[in-house]
């Protein structure tokens, strides 16, 4: 698969997805919250729920991504182009979705990751399974064994408590204080 093609794939199913999850209609236990909340608080639980649906949706979408792009077993420098690129786009996505999570109450928050453990939870197994094939063929290779690795956690860069703790020096580089 064409480098290109992989990133605009990518590109498109991931703005897709962050479109549908946004304007979803709301799930029956939201309704019935938005019944029992002030209509503002509950626009603000909408709100939560939704970026935690982005964000899981875009780290599924994804994984689907890079299952479809070693599922033809690219040589390895290949297969490191196309998930570097992928890696630092995702990562910009990730960075841009925590904003607004910091931008939200910690009620919120904890909305958001509650939601967002529920759709990491949720990850079809064939996927995962994929995905981990797929890293397996390239066990000889530490440095992208190791990249394709770090798309299972890339959801901490959404999340900027958990990326200050786990990986400061990356907090550090892309200003997160």
């Amino acid at each position: 698969m064409n480098k290109t093609l992989a990133i605009t794939v990518l590109i498109s199913t991931l703005a897709f997805s962050a479109v549908a999850c946004g304007n979803e209609a709301a799930a029956p236990d939201a309704a019935a919250a938005a019944t029992a909340q002030p209509a503002d608080q509950a626009a603000e639980a909408g709100s939560a729920e939704n970026l935690g649906k982005k964000i899981g949706s875009s780290y599924i979408e994804t994984l689907k991504q890079i299952v479809a792009i070693l599922k033809d077993k690219p040589a390895a420098a290949d297969a490191r182009a196309m998930l570097s690129d992928m890696k630092a786009w995702t990562i910009e996505l990730m960075v841009g979705l925590g904003r607004e999570r910091e931008a939200l109450s910690i009620a919120e928050r904890a909305t958001v990751d509650r939601i967002l453990s529920n759709r990491i939870s949720s990850v079809p197994v064939d996927v995962f399974k994929d995905y981990q094939a797929g890293q397996a063929l390239y066990k000889d290779d530490r440095e992208l064994f190791n990249l394709i690795a770090d798309f299972n956690i890339i959801t901490q860069y959404a999340n900027f408590d958990l990326l200050k703790k786990q990986l400061p020096e990356e907090a550090k580089r892309l200003g997160i204080q």
